[in-house]
């Protein structure tokens, strides 16, 4: 093997245990969350509160949109980045996203995505 092929094993080498290595670092074997991005990300629920049960069901979401005068529905409420979102037409004929709480069914806003 040439100069240049044992160095890039070398580097190659090193790289992937370096790698491991800070993967294994940022594990938590005790189960306390240490509030890495991807804990945020995966485990957080931005709805949740104690004393929530199940999902709420779709008829009662869109009930509730009614109240807030979206009147025309494009399908069901979905997950979208986090959010539970129904597309749907606002009052002024636009094609939106909506958020509703999935546990509650409260009206949260329109969102752009």
């Amino acid at each position: 093997m040439t100069f240049k092929q044992t160095l890039l094993a070398a580097v190659a080498a090193i790289t992937v245990f370096g790698a491991n290595s800070a993967m294994a670092m940022d594990r938590n074997h005790d189960g306390i969350r240490d509030h890495s991005r991807l804990e945020r990300r995966v485990m957080h629920d931005r709805y949740w509160r104690a004393g929530y049960g199940r999902f709420v069901a779709r008829d009662r979401i869109f009930l509730e949109l009614r109240n807030h005068r979206y009147v025309r529905f494009i399908g069901d409420p979905y997950f979208v980045d986090g959010r539970y979102v129904v597309r749907c037409y606002n009052p002024y004929g636009r094609i939106v996203f909506v958020e509703v709480n999935p546990y509650t069914g409260a009206f949260l806003g329109e969102v752009r995505i």
